[in-house]
């Protein structure tokens, strides 16, 4: 009887080409990473977006000013 950490990569290889394919939880699987990835590259937008409105909004103020050089 062979035990997991005694198994040598390629009888892992050869058994998961001996099994089919779930397309089921392939598909859920994809939607998880994409949603996951998704979530995190809005709220990199947002976090710039915000920044820009807080900056222009200071510039209308009059709290800051930008000097060209």
């Amino acid at each position: 009887m062979a035990h997991a950490a005694t198994r040598l990569p390629v009888d892992a290889v050869a058994a998961a080409a001996r099994s089919r394919p779930n397309l089921l939880r392939e598909i859920v699987t994809g939607l998880g990473l994409g949603v996951f990835c998704a979530s995190f590259w809005k709220m990199h937008h947002v976090n710039e977006r915000r920044k820009t409105e807080e900056f222009y909004a200071k510039l209308d103020a009059g709290e800051i000013t930008v000097r060209v050089e």
